[in-house]
């Protein structure tokens, strides 16, 4: 115990994987441990340092969105971002550019360790070059080697600045504001470089921060030469100049919003204060993330959420949203009489929130809620960066669980027992596919569902997989749970009695069912996939290949008869089959008599040809009949 307290405190005190390394070999040359524990001590030091990062870079989006707010001047705006994207991001300069829409062309208007001139002045064609291409708006671009990539519209004169300047690796990012692209951050290197994910989001989530900071910088700037030039003229000018200063108070109020964590509720609270109407949260998937309290509604209205449960035109709803969201900019829909005004959040292409207001708005108030999805936008994007950091420790458990790479089981073991999954006895894994719907509502909601007992939770893909002890009838408590709550989840499950040994198994049945269930259209059910047998195979190989048109080929004969003649062929091919040929056990399935069932057979023979029967023709025609069976009937094995 004392030799594991001293590591411990070597651990605890950020000791570096080197170091560590090589202290634990010489202790293992010594006997003082065991080969498991310094493999554990390895994976705890390393996982330490990966949430010490997270919380730095975390650390430092807070930060940089608190500096670039107490700065009111452009130039001072600009240098603080491009500088401290520079540092945040490791790379060898920075720089922003603006658009020019009278020219249809980007500029860069300020940068950090830029060593030309030409390079710090370049103008190029909105969708030409890593720059031009971000400066259009459509999402991050990078490339690795500017000059040798052939996927980029290259120009001779820019190509030849930036072989001067050195110039490889290039990332860039839009920057957006009240739904117009303004220009784009961007990084670049001398060398070849490749931007991973986490690093495209870190300045992707900067831009958007300094969409709203230049935007502050020259509100301020308008505010300040307003004042010297108008001073006490007249009150008209006065008016203008309150509201400069209400949008610039607005702005530092949200902003408190977003640094102090006050979350979607504080959010919500000020937009209602703000705005004077009330206002609703809606996720990607038109699922309520945030509501306001009944007592702080207007005298004699009713709740928003209950107006949109209520409309019988959902699908004119979501083809609304969908408009907005493909527009960028607020649109309206009416229900009940009401007006309500739908304004999305988004992240480039990526839809985050949906800010639905109470309408009518007037114009001024049109153009506070569009500012207030910016800050939705910047709220989303932090909130996700939180949650994504404290689950990816219930990924890595899951995943080392269900890859194929060669995971010690004893120690996957102690990792699941610290979040109360027992390694042994009955356990059921369950994937969803929740349409969408926010991930961390879907997570809140499956914990409910699953009320006292102990899981992991973790998105896989765009999949939601779960690891529970206990038997299925978990899955089907999280199912009516989620359906209670308005999330259009669907999922399959499959257990297991050896514990997480059978794990992988039941993951890989519980695939093929959700799978079965989405190439049958029967969203919203849950399937048993340890029942599907070989028909799930199928099923998953017409998913993954899209190729539904070809399923029931085999037996459509039977489907059109049926359709013409109201007449059920297909029910009795596949009740014959089911009850392997017996003509008194399909006869009393279908309430029929024997000879009804003899006559249906001869008319199933001309139809299908008389060796439908046959060895060679007999699985194709069952397993066919059981899909449509399936599909038509709805009886899946729960």
């Amino acid at each position: 115990m004392k030799t594991m307290g001293i590591w411990l405190e070597r651990i605890e005190a950020g000791i570096t994987d080197e170091s560590l390394a090589k202290a634990l070999q010489e202790a293992l040359d010594r006997h003082e441990v065991t080969d498991s524990a310094a493999r554990a001590a390895l994976s705890i030091n390393a996982r330490l340092r990966e949430r010490r990062q997270r919380e730095d870079l975390l650390r430092a989006l807070h930060d940089t969105a608190t500096d670039l707010t107490g700065i009111r001047d452009v130039e001072a705006v600009l240098l603080a971002i491009v500088k401290r994207t520079r540092i945040l991001a490791g790379s060898d300069m920075a720089y922003i550019s603006l658009n020019d829409y009278e020219r249809h062309e980007t500029y860069i208007r300020k940068s950090d360790g830029v060593a030309t001139e030409d390079y710090r002045t370049i103008r190029m064609p909105i969708g030409t070059g890593v720059l031009g291409k971000a400066a259009a708006g459509l999402s991050p671009y990078q490339t690795e080697d500017y000059l040798t990539d052939l996927a980029i519209s290259h120009l001779p004169h820019i190509d030849n600045i930036v072989g001067k300047e050195g110039v490889r690796a290039i990332l860039g990012v839009p920057l957006h504001l009240y739904g117009k692209v303004i220009g784009a951050l961007l990084i670049a290197d001398r060398m070849p470089r490749v931007y991973g994910p986490e690093l495209v989001d870190l300045v992707d989530a900067i831009g958007k921060h300094a969409a709203v900071a230049i935007d502050n910088a020259q509100r301020f700037a308008e505010a300040t030469s307003a004042l010297q030039r108008l001073g006490n003229e007249n009150r008209t000018r006065l008016e203008e100049m309150g509201g400069l200063q209400r949008l610039i108070d607005l702005d530092e109020r949200f902003i408190e919003v977003v640094v102090r964590g006050s979350g979607l509720e504080g959010f919500a609270a000020l937009s209602r204060q703000i705005l004077g109407t009330d206002i609703l949260v809606l996720d990607p998937a038109n699922g309520i993330l945030q509501e306001e309290p009944l007592e702080s509604l207007h005298p004699g209205t009713a709740p928003l959420g209950a107006l949109l449960r209520g409309a019988g035109e959902q699908a004119t709803f979501e083809s609304t949203v969908a408009q907005a969201v493909a527009t960028g900019r607020p649109h309206i829909f009416v229900t009940n009489n009401e007006e309500l005004v739908l304004v999305p959040a988004q992240a480039g292409p990526k839809h985050l929130a949906t800010l639905v207001a109470r309408g009518p708005l007037n114009g001024s108030q049109r153009s506070i809620a569009e500012r207030l999805a910016v800050f939705l936008t910047v709220l989303r994007l932090f909130d996700q960066a939180t949650h994504d950091s404290a689950q990816r420790l219930q990924f890595e458990v899951l995943d080392d669980l269900l890859s194929d790479r060669d995971v010690p089981l004893d120690l996957i073991q102690q990792r699941t027992a610290r979040f109360g999954v027992r390694p042994n006895g009955e356990m059921t894994v369950a994937v969803f596919d929740s349409a969408g719907a926010d991930y961390a509502r879907v997570e809140k909601t499956i914990r409910e569902g699953l009320g006292p007992a102990k899981a992991l939770i973790a998105r896989r893909g765009s999949r939601i997989c779960v690891l529970v002890s206990g038997s299925k009838t978990l899955t089907e408590a999280v199912m009516a749970k989620l359906k209670e709550s308005g999330i259009p989840a669907t999922a399959g499950h499959a257990s297991t009695t050896d514990g997480l040994a059978g794990v992988k198994r039941a993951n890989h049945q519980a695939e093929l069912a959700l799978s079965s269930l989405l190439v049958l259209e029967r969203r919203g059910e849950l399937l048993d996939g340890d029942q599907l047998g070989h028909l799930g195979l199928l099923l998953a190989a017409v998913h993954s290949t899209g190729a539904q048109e070809s399923l029931y080929s085999q037996i459509q004969p039977l489907i059109d008869h049926d359709s013409e003649h109201n007449t059920k062929l297909t029910r009795t091919a596949w009740t014959f089959l089911e009850t392997h040929h017996n003509l008194a056990r399909t006869a009393e399935s279908l309430f029929i008599h024997r000879n009804t069932v003899k006559q249906r057979l001869e008319r199933i023979a001309l139809l299908l040809g008389e060796d439908w029967l046959d060895a060679t023709r007999q699985l194709d025609n069952h397993l066919t009949l059981r899909i449509w069976h399936l599909k038509t009937t709805g009886n899946a094995s729960r």
